[in-house]
């Protein structure tokens, strides 16, 4: 009678999500080891160790969570979202660490807090719990007023540190949210598009600023017909020719590590020994792999250290050296399958809340694997997002295994009903 009831309700457990994460949580810790294992320190000191040590911890809180009730996670929605935001205004003030000009981290002594990393776990619950209850409109722009002020709080702390990669992360949690909670392709074409004006702008072909014009003017159109608000209408427009004539405002507000970083991806032979180096190094570790790599631990940049920060931002590139194409196929395959197993979810219920929940971590997820790749292969500037499971670093470590606590909680509690 128990050991049917123990396989019933084991059976209400994701085995293949959590096989999966196992899987990406182990190729991380070989990758780590390989690209660290070389330095003459203790093996507690070993940066290897330490990540299985995270993901241990990690492995707890993830377990707890699977029972946590869904109720629980909407009631402890806004607690956490001020606490987030209590310990971005303290990181401000006592950064423990400063690395490049940027003060992230908490030193607790025995573990450095990243409150960043936090706040992205607080905005979720939060921004899912309000937007599952109060759907949004562009006909009804009431209702992106508190939205807006969840968003805008922790996004402009984190953009102080200053942390543009991570304050991406908040935009496309947000965005993603929207998109679930009411809004159309269209109406989510219209919101970036001032953005993207001000990205347009410095294209030197006269023609392809004018088609960008073109197809703004047929979309806000396209809307007017469907009786768009011609209050907002306005101010889309003026927003877009705005963000082109303020092209300049805008690059000037970056910090200028950040310029450094734009002008080093859109030419890396400019400085190769400087702000190009890191581009220039992770391209040859990746292209030197081949098909299959050169072996396990034979990685040429990663041990002689050309590769700069191996472990955390390009442990992409000591993949892609000593496993080449096959390597990181394979774990892209893991990344694929992680995450439709995570989407699947929204099929087993009909919570709001569970959707914009799931669809939101998944995000998450897949803007750090999308930005941090792109990164290491030269498809965008370089930035400070670690790739999930594989890069070193406790803070993001317990984060990601929070999330898969979070998806494997929501998947539980959604067979139990």
């Amino acid at each position: 009678m128990i050991s049917g009831r123990f396989l019933d309700q084991s059976l209400k457990f994701d085995w293949l999500f959590i096989l999966l994460t196992a899987a990406l949580m182990c190729c991380g810790v070989t990758l780590v080891y390989s690209a660290t294992v070389a330095e003459d320190i203790s093996v507690l000191d070993m940066f290897w160790f330490k990540q299985i040590v995270y993901f241990v911890f990690g492995s707890v809180f993830a377990v707890a969570l699977v029972f946590v009730r869904i109720d629980w996670l909407k009631r402890a929605a806004l607690p956490l979202y001020c606490i987030s935001l209590i310990l971005l205004c303290v990181v401000l003030f006592i950064a423990g660490d400063v690395v490049k000009g940027a003060g992230r981290w908490i030193d607790l002594g025995i573990f450095k807090l990243q409150p960043s990393e936090f706040a992205k776990i607080a905005y979720l619950l939060t921004i899912s719990y309000w937007l599952s209850k109060h759907p949004v409109s562009l006909f009804k722009m009431k209702t992106f007023v508190v939205p807006l002020m969840l968003f805008v709080v922790p996004f402009a702390l984190v953009l102080k540190q200053p942390d543009l990669s991570t304050a991406l992360v908040f935009i496309a949690v947000t965005m993603v949210g929207f998109f679930f909670a009411g809004l159309t392709l269209t109406d989510m074409f219209l919101i970036v598009s001032p953005v993207l004006s001000v990205l347009f702008s410095h294209s030197q072909a006269i023609g392809f600023e004018v088609l960008w014009g073109l197809l703004i003017c047929v979309v806000v159109f396209a809307l007017v017909r469907r009786r768009l608000p011609k209050v907002l209408t306005g101010i889309i427009l003026l927003a877009n020719i705005l963000a082109g004539y303020t092209s300049s405002m805008a690059w000037n507000m970056l910090e200028p590590h950040q310029q450094k970083r734009v002008n080093t991806f859109l030419d890396p032979m400019s400085d190769p020994l400087g702000d190009g180096y890191q581009v220039l190094q992770s391209l040859t570790a990746i292209g030197s792999g081949g098909l299959t790599g050169k072996g396990f631990g034979n990685g040429t940049q990663t041990n002689l250290a050309f590769l700069p920060e191996e472990h955390t931002d390009f442990i992409f590139s000591v993949l892609g050296e000593q496993f080449g194409f096959a390597g990181c196929a394979f774990v892209l395959c893991l990344y694929a399958l992680f995450l439709w197993r995570a989407t699947s979810i929204c099929k087993q219920s009909s919570d709001p809340f569970v959707t914009l929940m799931v669809m939101g971590a998944s995000t998450i997820f897949l803007f750090h694997i999308l930005v941090n790749i792109a990164m290491t292969i030269g498809l965008m500037p370089v930035t400070g997002l670690p790739l999930p499971f594989l890069s070193y670093g406790g803070s993001f470590a317990l984060t990601c295994m929070v999330l898969v606590g979070f998806l494997l909680c929501l998947r539980y509690q959604a067979r139990r009903r």
